[in-house]
């Protein structure tokens, strides 16, 4: 899954950490991509859906 490359590459230059904040799309919520993280014990969280409020406090986590 491309998703899951991009996430091993960022590793390999950032270190694996300990949760990762992302939106509710369909390439981070995907079973592969739960069993991804599982397998790499990082926490998932993801915004709150149909929610812009909720996708500004994921963003923002982003930029810090």
């Amino acid at each position: 899954l491309d998703v899951c490359k991009h996430f091993l590459l960022a590793f390999a230059t950032l270190g694996v950490p300990r949760q990762i904040k992302t939106d509710n799309g369909p390439a981070y919520t995907s079973q592969q991509v739960l069993i991804f993280f599982q397998d790499w014990e990082i926490c998932h969280i993801t915004g709150i859906p149909h929610s812009s409020t909720g996708q500004v406090v994921v963003g923002r986590a982003h930029s810090t």
